[in-house]
């Protein structure tokens, strides 16, 4: 700084630290002390994740038994952690208060409703203040901040006022998933525990010590239920599953995590700067919780493997509205739903089963959908009774796998609930690494690869010896290559769909010398109605030989928004030009969609092309 300042005509401004950099600077001390703490412990992620909103080194394996369990949502900061943590600080002061008889000296419920406040600010701060965070601490601090005003408001106004203060700081919360699941979960609590449904008045003065038990268990019960019906309707619209075993996975996990395993890591926190020997005893009781409640969520998804899971096709808006009607009806008392509200509720009922399963249709078809995956490749080909997928596009970060966030998603809104076979062109993280997103969520029959390789349990077939075959009179067959090239883009699988006069190729990413070698071996028979451009439109392939014997109607560019590698190059969409090929493209498009129609009506002509993004606008499109 001293030498700067000397300089003629400069003068030194010291740096000042802001609040964001001393919380990034007390997060990364706290986080660096635990991860001493916890070294190489099995469960010391999912501390990490309670405690600081850490994810990094939760395994992919457990994320996967979570997202079947329903108890996700455990492991990543939002409201119920935040607002545990400020309960039991309210319930600690207040407990401390009166045996130290201070309570008294004070208002004694402005003090301690100030004091939870104020942890619920601590325990945000240490999760990062994201978008959770930030929803659940103003929902709670609304809530408390009524007390210090002595504001007898209504639960359900501080409710509006909450939602109100969240749309204020982002207004871009409406399009989250998490804002909808939250508040609908919070409503219906308030308004059946108005309404007297959640714990009924009853005299425990009269009642047995069983009775008791049965008692606090129905009222402990009965939220969970209420949550999980009044959830059903958000869960398959934004899902499109819905987990049976998540009420009963969650009836166990939620005190687990809540009522123990939450207050310890507080305290944890608390006392790793003062009584490191206390701490690690601690650290050790939480690991020991919460390895018993994996142990539980296991025996539960092997219990009832395949009955876990009920999956759905895209619901339209009819049907949605049907099954709140139905969720509805199904919460009301018995004294309200009386035998005149049947036949409402039946008549909700009746279109339910058809979003359950995929669409029956007699006719042979074909579809083909190559997904919007940023920079990289994912195509499912869906026919009457099958399901093909071809390539996954890329694994991004620990937190973030196409497999996952985009092709599982899409898969469920087609209804699909297994996967025939997927075809893997060649092992590029742009092609191959979004596999173990989709394993997590689909179950995979059969694999195809261009190496040998263990997918799991299954060994994948070598696509370069792979026989055609034939899916509802449509047939699938790989082009050979010779598959030993010193550049892996071209060994990749040349798969191509044979539909009675109409053909779909898709080449992976080879480049001219593979592109030579099919041009001199199928020569004519490489002609196709749909290409999926080579190596995403990049410079290097769609030789002239080569788009000379497809001489593609349609060719698609999967590539992502504004790429730094320039695909499709503008060399290359003019060489399309030139064959006369309807370009489209996912990084404008998004998810483009063939329809390719009826083996009655298919000669060379496509039914039907729906492109995502322009068919589903958004105000920030």
């Amino acid at each position: 700084e001293r030498l700067i300042a000397q300089q003629p005509g400069v003068v030194a401004t010291p740096l000042t630290d802001s609040f964001q950099d001393r919380l990034h600077s007390l997060r990364y001390t706290i986080k660096t002390q635990l991860q001493r703490l916890l070294g190489d412990s099995l469960h010391g992620g999912l501390l990490l994740a309670l405690l600081i909103g850490d994810r990094a080194r939760i395994s992919q394996d457990s994320w996967s038994l979570f997202t079947a369990t329903g108890s996700n949502h455990l492991f990543v900061i939002t409201g119920l952690h935040i607002g545990m943590i400020s309960a039991f600080c309210f319930w600690l002061t207040l407990t401390l208060g009166k045996s130290l008889g201070i309570a008294a000296l004070a208002p004694a419920h402005k003090a301690v409703a100030f004091i939870a406040l104020v942890a619920a600010l601590f325990y945000s701060m240490l999760a990062g203040f994201s978008l959770p965070t930030q929803r659940a601490f103003i929902m709670i601090a609304v809530f408390i901040c009524g007390l210090f005003w002595n504001a007898r408001y209504l639960v359900s106004f501080r409710l509006l006022v909450a939602l109100l203060a969240v749309l204020l700081l982002n207004p871009l919360a409406a399009i989250n998933s998490g804002f909808w699941l939250s508040f609908t979960a919070v409503t219906s609590l308030v308004v059946f525990s108005r309404a007297g449904l959640l714990s009924p008045r009853t005299d425990s003065d009269s009642l047995s010590f069983s009775e008791r038990v049965r008692l606090f268990a129905a009222n402990y019960v009965r939220p969970q239920l209420v949550v999980f019906v009044a959830l059903t309707v958000s869960l398959l619209f934004f899902n499109q599953q819905l987990l049976l075993i998540s009420p009963l996975a969650n009836i166990i996990a939620i005190p687990i995590v809540g009522l123990l395993v939450i207050p310890v890591g507080f305290i944890v926190v608390l006392l790793t700067f003062i009584n490191e020997g206390a701490a690690i005893l601690l650290l050790s009781f939480a690991q020991g919780v919460i390895g018993l409640l994996v142990s539980f969520l296991d025996y539960l998804v092997r219990q009832g493997e395949g009955l876990l899971l009920l999956h759905i096709a895209q619901p339209d808006v009819r049907q949605l509205f049907a099954l709140m009607f139905a969720m509805l009806l199904l919460l009301l008392p018995r004294s309200v739903c009386r035998k005149s509200l049947m036949l409402p509720l039946v008549v909700c009922l009746v279109p339910l089963p058809s979003i359950f399963a995929r669409p029956t249709v007699q006719e042979k078809y074909l579809k083909l959908h190559v997904l919007d995956v940023g920079q990289g490749l994912a195509v499912i080909v869906e026919t009457q009774d099958r399901i093909l997928l071809f390539d996954t596009g890329a694994n991004l970060s620990s937190d973030f796998n196409i497999g996952s966030a985009v092709i599982a998603p899409v898969l469920r809104s087609l209804g699909v609930s297994k996967v025939d076979i997927t075809v893997i062109s060649h092992s590029d993280n742009d092609h191959a690494g979004g596999l173990s997103g989709v394993l997590s969520n689909i179950p995979v029959s059969r694999f195809i690869n261009n190496r040998e390789q263990l997918v799991g349990d299954i060994q994948a077939e070598l696509c370069h010896d792979a026989m055609a075959w034939n899916w509802d009179e449509i047939e699938f067959i790989f082009l050979q290559v010779s598959g030993d090239f010193a550049q892996e883009n071209n060994n990749s699988c040349v798969f191509q769909i044979r539909f009675k006069r109409l053909r779909i190729l898709l080449p992976g990413d080879i480049e001219p010398a593979a592109e030579k070698q099919l041009v001199r071996k199928y020569s004519g028979e490489l002609a196709s109605t749909i290409l999926l451009a080579p190596h995403h439109g990049s410079l290097s392939s769609s030789s002239y030989a080569f788009l000379k014997q497809v001489q593609p109607g349609f060719v698609v560019f999967s590539a992502g928004y504004r790429n730094s590698f320039g695909h499709p190059h503008d060399a290359v969409r003019s060489r399309y030009d030139e064959f006369g090929s309807r370009a489209f493209s996912t990084e404008d498009s998004g998810m483009i969609s063939f329809d390719i129609g009826s083996m009655e009506g298919a000669e060379r002509e496509v039914a039907e092309i729906n492109r995502h993004r322009k068919q589903n606008l958004r105000y920030w499109h």
